[in-house]
């Protein structure tokens, strides 16, 4: 699983969990946010979703716009979830 790629659904910047780790996220929060938060809402400088521009964007998954293109179904007793698009390890 630290080697799955995700490719956010505004800005189309591909991450992974180590990505993540690199920039100094603790590895429990990098965890659940990887294919769910484009990296940029981590950066110092990261441009608006959905406005125009280069780079990763700080859209979430679980804001307004709920664009994750993927549904994760889990056992019983717990919530379905969504994630982005998986890429190319």
């Amino acid at each position: 699983m630290r080697d799955w790629k995700f490719k956010c659904p505004v800005c189309g910047h591909v991450q992974g969990f180590k990505d993540f780790l690199a920039l100094g996220v603790p590895e429990e929060e990098a965890r659940s946010v990887t294919g769910f938060s484009c990296i940029g809402r981590w950066m110092d400088k990261a441009r608006d979703a959905f406005e125009e521009g280069e780079g990763p964007c700080n859209y979430a998954g679980g804001g307004l716009f709920a664009l994750n293109p993927v549904t994760v179904h889990v056992p019983e007793g717990h919530d379905d979830y969504t994630v982005f698009e998986f890429a190319d390890a």
